[in-house]
């Protein structure tokens, strides 16, 4: 069969024993080429040959004529250490069979500023050169994790999200739990293709696939069997409180730090003998704590202690917000612990935020009110309601009260605490209770309904299978894809078509604008560079 050439590359030859095969010659027929390659010994080198020093072999490939790494049949490689490789020309990482390279330490603590090991996400950046990389034979493997609502995974391949970048990079018989990839398109007419065969894997996220530039990003996937495994949402743990922070006597609360903090419809929260704690995001305490109360409080999650609204006591007074739709309207029975000063139309008043609970009792303005219900605020408004810096920073607690609120009450209110249920939590001893991720979740504690411990817990736990634009093209064949395929879609260009043949599993909001083909064959320059890539073995 014609195995057709790669336009544009800047590297198109590659080295045979005593032989430069240029580009014309090594697309003009595969089998010529395989014949080539079996009866001469390709030109490759081994990790042996630097002393498993990973990152001096890769750069040797791309500083050199030689672009093949060739690992020994059934070894076990470990990189402890490494950083994300710009890779400018062709690589191909290949073995006989049953190779394993291991990625990373164990126990990573991805949350430490200061770490005394190198640890990247992404093994390989392709940059947006006219790429060929294949690894073949090989399993990749990332080292044992922290248990974390979001995992330190690491991933093989990334590239530049700018336009460009074409070419072939191939994943083949290989047995991983690591992101295949955070991949774009380089344009609409030239493709990027992606090409996955007989490769099993289990983990937190397969890839990430953007056609931010056109719909030149092309999958292909055979014999493939893709599991999402999900991380834990919450953990349970013994407490113990002090006025503004709760700490953990074991593991720590990066355990449920996450990237969604501080951005979106997410929240973490502490759960315990029927109250509820947020755990605010640093991006509350800048953009609105420090700023109106003159503090420097730095970060909020102090590993195995956590910032939290202060418990108020018995006698306090402080000044809370009546709540409002989002119309501005207020509504009589609620109030909100976050006080919205712009929104409002007030000028700031030095005021701490406090943690509030179901049976709190309150006076206001001579008459006594009690807390029947608490929750976060509904909606985009928990978060994005107040933003400053260009941030979510509002994160408001919302309280529902056993009577209304005079009409003509002003929109801040001073209250008065005549009882607080947190403060029992105030008298130094341990309490069990729960650290938990709420992502699109709400978190309410109701005096006359009891929602259960599995309703506070239940949480959406990070990670997706696939997380795609709808405009980059699919062909798979005898694929299972047992995990959430999100989609979404970037307005750039257009998908080149979409074929599953004899596969399962994709569902969710996978939902093309094209027509899904039952059959066809699989793309000529796939075939070709597998083809290609098994002869070098």
């Amino acid at each position: 069969m014609e195995f057709e050439p790669l336009e544009n590359s800047q590297d198109d030859s590659i080295f045979v024993k005593n032989h430069r095969v240029e580009a014309g010659e090594l697309f003009l027929s595969s089998s010529v080429l395989g014949d080539l390659l079996k009866n001469n010994s390709t030109k490759y080198i081994t990790l042996e040959d630097f002393n498993y020093d990973w990152t001096k072999a890769i750069q040797h490939t791309q500083e050199s004529e030689v672009s093949i790494i060739k690992l020994q049949k059934g070894k076990k490689y470990r990189v402890k250490e490494y950083k994300t490789q710009d890779l400018i020309k062709n690589l191909f990482i290949v073995s006989e069979g049953n190779s394993e390279i291991c990625f990373g330490i164990d126990n990573y603590d991805q949350w430490n500023p200061n770490p005394s090991i190198d640890q990247d996400r992404y093994v390989f950046n392709l940059g947006k050169w006219n790429a060929r990389v294949g690894v073949l034979n090989v399993d990749l493997k990332s080292a044992t994790t922290i248990s974390e609502v979001q995992p330190f995974y690491r991933g093989i391949f990334k590239n530049s999200p700018f336009e460009n970048q074409s070419g072939l990079i191939a994943l083949i018989n290989s047995n991983t739990d690591m992101e295949f990839g955070l991949l774009y398109s380089g344009g609409q007419e030239e493709d990027l293709i992606l090409i996955q065969k007989n490769v099993n894997f289990e983990g937190i996220i397969w890839q990430e696939l953007k056609a931010n530039n056109g719909g030149g990003l092309k999958v292909i996937m055979e014999n493939c069997n893709l599991k999402q495994v999900d991380p834990p949402t919450y953990y349970k743990k013994q407490l113990k409180f002090s006025k503004n922070s709760v700490m953990v006597n074991d593991g720590s609360f990066n355990q449920i730090e996450n990237s969604f903090q501080g951005m979106g419809n997410s929240s973490n929260i502490v759960f315990v003998e029927g109250m509820t704690f947020l755990l605010p995001p640093s991006t509350f305490i800048r953009n609105y704590h420090n700023r109106y109360n003159g503090d420097n409080i730095e970060s909020t999650n102090r590993d195995i202690s956590h910032y939290i609204h202060p418990i108020p006591t018995v006698g306090e007074k402080f000044l809370m917000s009546r709540s409002y739709d989002v119309y501005g309207v207020s509504i009589p029975e609620m109030l909100r612990n976050v006080i919205n000063w712009e929104k409002l139309g007030l000028d700031p008043i030095p005021n701490v935020v406090r943690s509030l609970q179901v049976g709190d009792r309150l006076r206001i303005d001579g008459q006594e009110y009690l807390i029947k219900i608490t929750d976060r605020i509904p909606g985009v408004a928990f978060n994005s309601e107040y933003r400053f810096n260009g941030q979510d920073s509002y994160y408001a607690q919302e309280f529902k009260l056993d009577k209304d609120l005079p009409e003509d009450m002003p929109m801040v209110v001073e209250v008065e605490v005549l009882e607080s249920k947190g403060e029992q939590l105030l008298d130094g001893n341990l309490h069990e209770g729960y650290i938990i991720f709420k992502y699109n979740k709400n978190w309410q504690t109701n005096m006359d309904v009891n929602h259960g411990l599995d309703y506070m817990l239940a949480s959406n736990p990070f990670g997706v299978l696939s997380y795609n634009h709808k405009e980059i093209s699919l062909w798979a064949k005898n694929t299972v894809h047992q995990g959430y395929y999100r989609q979404s879609k970037s307005g750039k260009g257009n998908s080149k078509g979409y074929t599953l043949i004899n596969c399962s599993g994709f569902g969710d909001q996978f939902n093309p604008e094209v027509p899904v083909k039952e059959s066809g064959e699989m793309a000529k320059k796939a075939k070709g560079f597998i083809d290609f890539l098994m002869a070098l073995v």
